[in-house]
């Protein structure tokens, strides 16, 4: 057994023990905020063996019962530890194959809500959204899954501008935010709905998108994991100091509707918006973590709630309405179109 340790904003630390894979699956995801293994830490994970076994479930979607999880070909068992602990510390079993898909489900599962109840210890939030810095200063882009943050986070990168998350950022009382060093996750459709991204990745890559293409196309959809690709790929620089956020843009990416439609919104807007995205990140951890943990999780929800109120005062917010009925290009290009992400620098505002 090994460990690997790694310091994020506001100086939250997180130590992960365990095997080889475990480590190197760690230095993969959060390599430019590793350091020396000393020191208290915020969150310690250890990967190992757990009495009992883990869970018994190839349910097509993630399925959930205290201390059991499991995904299709993938299974673990989490024990969550004391939510009151300093520091907090969690054991994780995984099973089934592939590992390295399992390990990327406890990551966005367990793991990073784990960091995110540790970062409203320290007064900042772990807020599930894209941070994409364009003419006018950083934007945040609040969205669900298949909200195309991922997406428009590529199109940035390969558009020349700074990106700070594409799935989570942290976010400040005093309206700063900091990157969260994480690998993106891509699908095959890149290729369509970010052709110019997809081109600039290397060959290794564009394969892995090919192969997972094949693979769900042979499974009929089950088996259909993201690929993680080093946002190195497309110009990405660590530069871990903080930006004060200009503005925030919510995404409904299931709209009713035929066309993209705008709104103004409020803060309140903005905060009840983002507490519902941090709940719905940290609903596995309550049922893997019982009572004690579901009680944990509304106090750091508490918690974020201030931080946020805070931070988004006095911030422009927009309600960006996507039609459901667009196919992933379609409103992908939309909103990068809505954004400027990738207008010209003679036309830029």
């Amino acid at each position: 057994m090994s460990s690997a340790a790694f310091e994020f904003a506001g100086g939250l630390r997180l130590r992960v023990t365990g095997d080889a894979g475990a480590i190197r699956h760690a230095r993969r995801e959060y390599a430019p905020a590793e350091v020396d293994d000393t020191g208290p830490v915020d969150l310690s994970v250890n990967f190992g063996r757990i009495d009992g076994g883990g869970a018994q479930t190839t349910a097509d979607e993630p399925a959930v019962s205290p201390g059991r999880g499991g995904h299709k070909t993938v299974r673990w068992q989490v024990d969550a530890g004391d939510p009151a602990a300093t520091p907090l510390e969690a054991r994780i079993e995984t099973s089934g194959w592939p590992k390295s898909f399992a390990r990327s489900l406890v990551q966005g599962y367990v793991v990073e809500p784990l960091l995110s109840v540790a970062a409203a210890r320290r007064g900042i939030v772990l807020l599930p959204g894209a941070g994409i810095v364009l003419d006018d200063g950083l934007v945040l882009l609040l969205g669900r899954s298949r909200a195309g943050k991922s997406t428009l986070a590529a199109r940035a990168l390969t558009a020349g501008r700074d990106v700070l998350g594409d799935d989570q950022v942290f976010v400040g009382s005093d309206g700063s935010a900091w990157p969260f060093p994480r690998w993106l996750r891509f699908y095959p459709d890149l290729v369509r709905t970010a052709p110019s991204s997809h081109a600039r990745l290397r060959p290794q890559a564009r394969a892995g998108l090919r192969l997972r293409a094949v693979l769900a196309s042979l499974s009929a959809g089950y088996v259909r994991p993201s690929l993680a690709i080093d946002a190195g790929e497309l110009g990405w620089r660590w530069n871990p100091e903080a930006r004060q956020i200009a503005r925030l843009v919510l995404i409904d990416r299931d709209a009713a509707g035929s066309d993209l439609e705008v709104a103004s919104g409020s803060t309140e807007e903005a905060v009840d918006w983002a507490a519902d995205l941090l709940r719905e990140q940290r609903s596995r951890l309550g049922l893997l973590g019982g009572s004690a943990w579901i009680t944990a999780i509304d106090r750091a929800a508490s918690a974020e709630r201030g931080i946020l109120q805070h931070g988004f005062d006095g911030l422009s917010v927009d309600r960006l309405a996507i039609p459901g009925s667009w196919d992933a290009p379609t409103a992908v290009s939309a909103t990068d179109r809505w954004l400027g992400i990738d207008r010209p620098a003679a036309s830029r505002r």
